[in-house]
């Protein structure tokens, strides 16, 4: 008999994070739709500042490439 309770709450906690994980992913969808909304509008209004960190990330992102690539030939 213990078996069976055993395993009817355990399918209650399955359930329970289930519902906690649709929760989760509903969350994070809205989260990462404002967020790209928030950046698109941003970049709308502030076209020269949205070029500048883009080209700023991509320099850096480049720099640091370049110092890995050329510690890793040495």
């Amino acid at each position: 008999m213990e078996s069976a309770t055993n395993k009817t709450e355990t399918q209650e906690l399955r359930e329970k994070l289930d519902v906690l994980k649709q929760d989760f992913v509903d969350v994070a969808r809205t989260a990462k739709a404002r967020a790209v909304d928030g950046t698109t509008q941003w970049v709308r209004e502030h076209p020269l500042a949205g070029m500048g960190i883009a080209a700023g990330l991509g320099a850096g992102v480049g720099l640091a490439i370049g110092l890995l690539v050329g510690r890793n030939r040495s």
